[in-house]
């Protein structure tokens, strides 16, 4: 602004110099209009700010993947205004520790009165929106006047949604009386086999019904109940190290497979990490499951892989739950095989690399299934717990 007001002052002296220099009506006119341009304007920008009132228009919640948007609304103004907005707008996330500042350029008009201020980034959890800055601007930058908005909104954004099925394992290992019991082999019943259903990579060759497998042509699997004590873990492990994709990536696949072991009928504890251990929320019903995404939308993200994998070491896992499913952004099987010597594990990864996405495979000890953050939500997933 300092410098068009350096540019308008040298215009004005450099039309006076030519009108004493060509003594012309036409440098006259050269001369008032070099004048009266700033006066106008600046008696427009103070007209318009005494008659303008805006607001700022948030939405309780956004989802990832779709228009995210602020917009900025006229409430009042003066017609045929030739006034630019100018704001400063902060944003604050919750969820990864972020604080920033961006300065936006809004035209508005009583013919157009709504302007979307693409200030929020794509980054899941809760934010806070406020602005304590909102100056009207006239076209050449030479004046400008302040409005009266001071507002704070907070709002949610949601991860993408994933559309995913979950499959029952064929191996459920049920751990009673200090013993482990496999359903899949002869005299290891603990629950009994109530369905059929395709063959998937993670399912147990033991658990392959073969007779109707050489009718179908294809892989038919048994599908066993879960035991009586068969206790559930949804775990989040997402941390700062990763980029923004693949936090969103987990969230989204931790939010999706906690709404699709419900509609299974599997009870379950969701947990996320926090102050460097696991919070788990039961879920049994879809108000235990918002209450849980809410949680997970407002818990800051742990700081480094190496916590995460501590949090694990420590979390006696094994004492509260016979399954444990671990959703994570990198890898770490170490890890993996110990906590797998004493739950039965399974391990989600939301990797940023294209090798080895959309893949799934089974070690000795773990399932293990991998997928790529980058459009994640633009296909349908299987995972066999």
């Amino acid at each position: 602004m300092l410098k068009s007001r350096i540019a308008s002052a040298s215009f004005i002296l450099i039309a006076a110099v030519l009108h004493f220099w060509a003594n012309s009506a036409l440098s006259l006119a050269f001369l008032l209009v070099s004048v009266a341009v700033p006066v106008v304007l600046f008696a427009q920008v103070r007209l318009a700010a005494a008659l303008t009132r805006v607001t700022l228009d948030v939405e309780p919640s956004y989802q990832l993947g779709e228009h995210c948007a602020v917009r900025l609304r006229l409430v009042r103004g003066l017609p045929f205004c030739l006034a630019v907005a100018m704001l400063s707008v902060r944003v604050e996330n919750s969820v990864f520790a972020t604080v920033e500042d961006h300065t936006v350029e809004a035209a508005l008009s009583t013919r157009c009165r709504t302007c979307d201020l693409p200030v929020l980034e794509q980054r899941y959890g809760r934010v806070l929106i406020s602005t304590d800055s909102v100056r009207l601007v006239d076209p050449l930058r030479l004046f400008c006047a302040r409005l009266s908005l001071d507002a704070n909104y907070e709002s949610v954004l949601r991860p993408a949604q994933l559309q995913t099925e979950v499959l029952l394992s064929q191996t459920p290992q049920a751990h009673m009386f200090g013993d482990s019991f496999d359903n899949s082999k002869s005299g290891h019943d603990v629950g009994e086999v109530f369905d059929v259903r395709e063959y998937v990579p993670g399912d147990s060759m033991a658990s392959v019904h073969w007779k109707l497998s050489s009718k179908f042509d294809s892989l038919i699997a048994r599908q066993f109940s879960r035991p009586a004590d068969y206790e559930v873990a949804l775990l989040s492990c997402g941390c700062k190290e990763a980029s923004d994709d693949v936090c969103n990536g987990v969230a989204s696949m931790v939010l999706s497979l906690s709404a699709a072991l419900l509609r299974v009928g599997v009870f379950h504890d969701a947990g996320v990490m926090y102050e460097q251990q696991a919070s788990f929320h039961m879920v049994d019903d879809e108000a235990s499951r918002a209450a849980f995404a809410d949680a997970l939308l407002a818990t800051p993200l742990t700081p480094s892989a190496h916590e995460v994998s501590q949090v694990l070491a420590d979390a006696s896992l094994a004492d509260r739950f016979t399954k444990v499913v671990l959703v994570t952004c990198f890898y770490d099987e170490a890890a993996w095989a110990t906590l797998a010597q004493t739950v039965d594990l399974t391990v989600v990864v939301i990797s940023a690399d294209e090798e080895g996405a959309a893949s799934g495979s089974v070690s000795e000890r773990y399932a293990l299934f991998t997928f790529q953050a980058r459009g994640l939500a633009d296909h349908g997933h299987r995972i066999s717990l």
